[in-house]
């Protein structure tokens, strides 16, 4: 079940990628200066999410319980919050403002990767919740200045 889980997990974080090139390709189409709109909407935000975890440095559950025989990552801390998390919603929410249902379809698959996560050891409930927020508030507030 455990290696299901991380196929699970790796298949959701694809997709969310595949989502981000239909969003680059959709606003270079737009016009260029929508592309940059686009990657500064998403990139300065990560780069700030990046920031935070290092000097937040929290633990993540397999280094603090010691019920993981075999820890799921070799990584150590900067575990809130999560990128994959941040990514998967921030890619969602902008989607949303392309294709209602691909829009849909992201921030479910977001869902489903932070459930595989949480419940793989590799963060806390609080991780990818604070994630998913920093990445739907920060689109929204991208898309209304930039888009």
């Amino acid at each position: 079940l455990v290696g299901l889980m991380k196929i699970f997990c790796h298949f959701t974080s694809a997709l969310c990628v595949i989502g981000f090139g239909y969003l680059c390709f959709s606003f270079y189409t737009i016009s260029l200066f929508s592309l940059i709109g686009l990657l500064v909407t998403l990139g300065a935000p990560f780069a700030l999410v990046s920031l935070m975890r290092r000097f937040i440095n929290a633990k993540r559950p397999y280094e603090i319980y010691d019920f993981f025989v075999d820890p799921p990552k070799a990584k150590r801390g900067h575990s809130f919050p999560s990128r994959h998390a941040f990514s998967a919603f921030a890619i969602g929410t902008v989607a949303l403002f392309v294709s209602l249902p691909i829009g849909i379809l992201i921030l479910f698959l977001g869902c489903s990767m932070c459930f595989c996560r949480v419940a793989l050891g590799i963060h806390f409930v609080r991780d990818v919740v604070g994630g998913a927020i920093i990445g739907v508030v920060t689109s929204l507030i991208g898309a209304i200045i930039l888009l």
